[in-house]
């Protein structure tokens, strides 16, 4: 017999696969090596292969820390262990694929699409919200449920492509941890901070 439960409204804290966020996503298609290299008035090619590395941590440093994916990325997956409305951890949330779970006897199944919806699927904050009767989970599972979904902005906001150009040249110039006075910090610089602030995901806060 197949056990199923009313979804009443609850906290839920989820996971996703930064793998995938990072698999998908080059630095230079975010801030191109031509644009760095004019930002760092740098006119040798030289340390090309530097600025393109260092690109790429720059634009991993934003979206971690705001929870923005800076380009279009598909089937990230989100991990859940109850039935329960979440605030995305990653966004925009462009669309759901699939809702996986696995039932009481360790199967696989697909929630039906009209169990769920998005809300504020381009917003800093997206959610994902369940309705109806929810169908029983394997709970000894760390993780029964997994969300499949693409997301990702088709063209980052500027300040989030600006912020990635001025923590590229933090890592350019300076070259080694952030020194505040005498304690070395690898915290995001404040400048920096204020200009992306309307981005971040509270989520993360």
């Amino acid at each position: 017999m197949v056990g199923f439960f009313f979804f009443t409204e609850k906290k839920m804290v989820a996971t996703y696969n930064k793998k995938n966020v990072l698999d998908g996503i080059t630095g230079t298609d975010i801030l191109s090596l031509t644009d760095a290299k004019s930002f760092l008035r740098v006119d040798h090619s030289d340390e090309d292969s530097l600025i393109t590395s260092m690109i790429d941590v720059a634009v991993f440093k934003v979206q971690d820390y705001t929870g923005q994916v800076l380009n279009s990325v598909s089937s990230v997956e989100i991990y859940l262990k109850d039935w329960a409305n979440i605030q995305c951890p990653v966004s925009p949330l462009n669309s759901i694929n699939s809702i996986k779970y696995f039932n009481p006897g360790n199967v696989e199944q697909t929630l039906a699409a009209s169990n769920y919806w998005i809300e504020g699927a381009n917003s800093v904050q997206p959610c994902i919200k369940f309705d109806g009767i929810m169908p029983s989970i394997k709970e000894e599972r760390g993780n029964p449920i997994v969300i499949d979904c693409n997301v990702g902005y088709a063209t980052a906001p500027p300040a989030l492509v600006h912020a990635v150009r001025l923590l590229l040249a933090q890592y350019y110039d300076i070259r080694e941890n952030f020194a505040v006075g005498t304690i070395v910090s690898n915290e995001m610089p404040n400048g920096i901070k204020s200009l992306i602030s309307e981005y971040r995901n509270v989520y993360f806060v």
